[in-house]
């Protein structure tokens, strides 16, 4: 089958490091940060201009038809950030750690972490929590891997959360975001997300914060926004949370797309002659009488 034509390459801009990263932080420019899970997305985000790019174990419900993020394995991960890779230049690359690849030991989760540099070409790593998870952080960053952080809603412990919803509507609740942001602060993480708190929250959070912060349902006061790729596009037909917006709506025409493609090809209309391949008469003939000759 024909490989579909290549996109166009957005303007030619530096790699993304850590330190352009935290110097977009310092001048207040915002920092654009997306989902990808393989080659073609990555190409888009790419095209596109983003700052970052992260691997998200989200993929395991997007792309992979999990019920949740925590079935994914290290292994589909890998697949999935190697790809990636493959279609990025200039985006900074980070990738989830699956749950259970890194929470048991400092030792598990360096190894894990290593992995994803050295097999699917992370530049960085994000883990989700505080509390044990700084220690965690700690290690893998001790270890010479730039870890980005994850607090509020963390879908990998969505349960013990009481579900997929907000988190620090309470004074507790909020002060044990601001502590375990603070706390992977300190352990050296290169940046943070705040996913699904209440954005008077953030926004009081932020004079704390030295790092880049990336907001997703945190409201606009943080560094920069990122959304979950499948979601933006409106492909994805699970559940869209709140903070989701749709800039498109992708599953719709692809459908309409693929049911046209269906109805010509039980009417005959397709292949028509233009998609169709020629032979010099001359050779046809030949090929015939030797084919009879079979």
């Amino acid at each position: 089958m024909s490989a579909a034509p290549q996109i166009l390459d957005h303007p030619t801009t530096l790699p993304m490091t850590l330190p352009r990263l935290a110097e977009k932080r310092r001048l207040g420019e915002p920092i654009v940060m997306v989902t990808a899970y393989d080659y073609p997305s990555a190409q888009v985000a790419e095209a596109a201009g983003v700052d970052m790019v992260l691997v998200g174990d989200s993929g395991a419900m997007t792309v992979l038809g999990y019920p949740s993020t925590v079935p994914v394995s290290v292994d589909e991960m890998l697949m999935l950030t190697a790809a990636v890779r493959r279609g990025l230049r200039s985006p900074l690359l980070v990738a989830d750690l699956p749950f259970g690849s890194y929470e048991a030991s400092d030792e598990l989760a360096i190894a894990t972490a290593q992995r994803f540099v050295k097999e699917g070409g992370a530049d960085a790593v994000k883990l989700e929590g505080g509390g044990a998870m700084a220690a965690r952080a700690r290690a893998i960053v001790s270890a010479g891997i730039p870890v980005m952080a994850h607090v509020g809603l963390t879908p990998q412990t969505s349960t013990a959360l009481g579900g997929y919803k907000a988190q620090g509507r309470t004074s507790d609740a909020a002060l044990k975001v601001a502590r375990e942001a603070i706390e992977l602060q300190e352990a050296g993480c290169f940046s943070i997300v705040w996913e699904a708190i209440p954005a008077a929250v953030a926004e009081e959070l932020m004079a704390r914060m030295e790092i880049p912060v990336i907001g997703i349902g945190a409201g606009p006061r943080t560094d920069g926004q990122v959304l979950v790729f499948h979601d933006l596009l409106g492909i994805y037909d699970g559940h869209a949370p709140r903070f989701a917006k749709r800039y498109a709506h992708l599953k719709g025409e692809m459908v309409e797309a693929v049911s046209h493609y269906a109805d010509e090809v039980r009417q005959g209309l397709f292949p028509a002659a233009e998609h169709t391949y020629s032979i010099d008469p001359g050779e046809l003939a030949e090929f015939r009488e030797r084919l009879q000759a079979t």
